[in-house]
């Protein structure tokens, strides 16, 4: 039986105005910007015929590394973009902005994932690695930093392992700060000791190499208190 593409109501029409309405339909397409291309993956930005702007991110396999990472940690094996829908609603569910899924589908191989796709709304903003690039007053910096570092908090309060927390994963909108690229995000029972100190020093080296400066650090590491 064909893989099914399970579509919110209310884009029904839009997606198939874009030819995007059947699983094998979003597998193939290329349509819009290739925004990253993998043999395993591929994003694209696409502009529909009504004006809005959607992002597809779709799995042409799920790695053997992906389902046995996910066995020996006891967890259902999942194909990363279904893994980055439940992780944004998790997200959402905190308050903090992140892309809407708009339509989502699986298709698997002997009792085990391989393929998927999920369709997202654009979140609206810049990367926090483009906006460091930009002459903004200290203040506008100090806000942008500490909320990014307050959502890196209740994240990490969640129990949710970010391994992806890069600057360019946040999204500043004026004051307001979302995040997005949750595919590898997990909800754990681990300690927030285990995992915590290695992603925020992987932000750090980040930040320092796009623009950061100690003061955004601080800022940030301030705000993060778990």
């Amino acid at each position: 039986m064909p893989a099914e593409l399970h579509i919110k109501d209310e884009w029904k029409g839009p997606l198939v105005a874009a030819g995007l309405d059947t699983f094998d339909a979003v597998m193939g397409s290329e349509q819009g910007k290739c925004a990253s291309w993998h043999t395993r993956g591929q994003t694209y930005r696409i502009e529909m015929p009504g004006g809005e702007v959607v992002f597809l991110k779709r799995d042409t396999y799920t790695s053997a590394k992906d389902i046995l990472t996910d066995m020996v940690n006891l967890r259902r094996p999942l194909a990363p973009c279904i893994n980055e829908m439940h992780a944004l609603r998790l997200v959402a569910d905190l308050g903090i902005p992140v892309p809407e899924v708009i339509a989502w589908g699986r298709r698997g191989r002997a009792s085990l994932p391989w393929q998927a796709a999920i369709i997202m709304t654009e979140l609206p903003g810049a990367a926090m690695s483009e906006f460091l690039k930009t002459d903004h007053p200290s203040e506008s910096r100090r806000i942008v930093m500490s909320a990014a570092g307050a959502v890196a908090a209740k994240l990490f309060r969640a129990g949710l392992c970010w391994p992806d927390m890069v600057p360019k994963h946040f999204i500043i909108d004026g004051d307001t700060v979302g995040i997005l690229d949750l595919a590898r995000m997990r909800k754990t029972a681990r300690p927030v000791e285990r995992f915590m100190p290695k992603q925020v020093r992987r932000f750090s080296d980040r930040l320092n190499k796009r623009g950061g400066n100690a003061d955004d650090l601080k800022n940030f590491l301030d705000a993060l208190t778990i």
